[in-house]
C-alpha cells in the first residue's frame, strides 16, 4: 500500500514553507496494514477508501517519496508537479459520469411518455432545454480542462518549466469539470422522472457519484481560492500549486 505520513519532529509535524505540515508517501506490505471498514457512503462505493491503520511500522527512506523530492526518472511528463499531472484525472472522470448521465437521459426519452402527456418525453421541450444545457456544461468544461493541460505541457517541452498561471488554470479548470459535471447530471436526473430513483437506472448512481466527487478536496470550491491568488499573481497560498 501507499500511505500518507506526516514527518514529525521533536513531537510536533514538520511544517512546509507555506505552514502545513509536511507529507510524504510510503511504500508498505498490505499485510502490515490494518483496513478499518468505514467506506460506508452514499456514492462512490466501489473505490473503497476505507480509513487503514499502521502500528510501529519502520519504512526505509527508499520507499518514502515527497511531492518535492528530486526528479528520478528523466521523462517530461514526471516534471509535471504531482497535483497538476494526477488531479485533473477527477475532472475527466466526473464528465465521464455525466456522459453517462446525457446517453442514458436520451435512451430513456425515446421510449418514455410521462404520466399524464400524450408525447414522449424527447418531444417535450423542458427535456429538449435540459439535454442541450447538459450537452453544453460538458463540451465547454472538456474542452477548458484540455486546453489548460494542452498549454501546461506545451510550456514545458518549450522551456521546461510550467507557470504558476498554466498550473493555476489546469487546477481551475479540473474543479470547473466537476461542477460543471454535477450540473449537467442534476438537470438530466430531473428530466428523467420518477425513473432516474431507481438503482437499476444509471441516472441514480451518477447523481450519487458526481455529487460526492464533489466533495473531494482537489475540487471544491474553495480550489478557485487557491487559483484566484495566482491569477492576481499574488503568492501561492499552498505548496500543493
Amino acid at each position: 500500500m501507499v500511505l500518507w505520513s506526516v514527518i514529525h519532529e521533536e513531537g510536533k509535524p514538520r511544517t512546509t514553507p507555506s505552514g502545513g505540515p509536511e507529507i510524504r508517501f510510503m511504500l508498505l506490505p498490505a499485510s502490515q496494514c490494518e483496513i478499518i471498514d468505514t467506506w460506508i457512503v452514499g456514492g462512490l462505493r466501489g473505490t473503497g477508501s476505507h480509513d487503514v491503520a499502521v502500528h510501529d511500522v519502520f519504512v526505509p527512506s527508499a520507499f518514502s517519496s515527497g511531492f518535492f523530492d528530486p526528479h528520478v526518472l528523466p521523462e517530461w511528463r514526471y516534471r509535471i508537479p504531482a497535483f497538476s499531472r494526477v488531479v485533473p484525472g477527477l475532472g475527466a472522470m466526473a464528465l465521464g459520469i455525466a456522459r453517462t448521465a446525457i446517453e442514458t437521459l436520451k435512451e430513456i426519452a425515446g421510449a418514455k411518455t410521462p404520466i399524464r402527456t400524450t408525447q414522449m418525453l424527447r418531444d417535450t421541450p423542458d427535456a429538449q432545454a435540459r439535454v442541450s444545457q447538459a450537452e453544453a456544461l460538458v463540451r465547454s468544461a472538456r474542452l477548458f480542462l484540455f486546453d489548460s493541460l494542452s498549454q501546461l505541457w506545451t510550456k514545458l517541452l518549450a522551456s521546461g518549466e510550467m507557470t504558476m498561471e498554466a498550473r493555476a488554470l489546469t487546477r481551475l479548470a479540473t474543479s470547473h469539470a466537476a461542477s460543471s459535471a454535477m450540473q449537467a447530471v442534476d438537470l438530466m436526473y430531473v428530466a428523467g422522472g420518477g425513473n432516474s430513483i431507481y438503482v437499476s437506472c444509471p441516472l441514480e448512481r451518477a447523481f450519487r457519484d458526481v455529487h460526492v466527487m464533489t466533495q473531494h478536496i482537489a475540487v471544491q470550491p474553495r480550489v478557485t481560492y487557491s487559483t484566484g491568488r495566482a491569477l492576481f499573481g499574488l503568492e501561492s497560498d499552498t505548496s500543493l500549486l
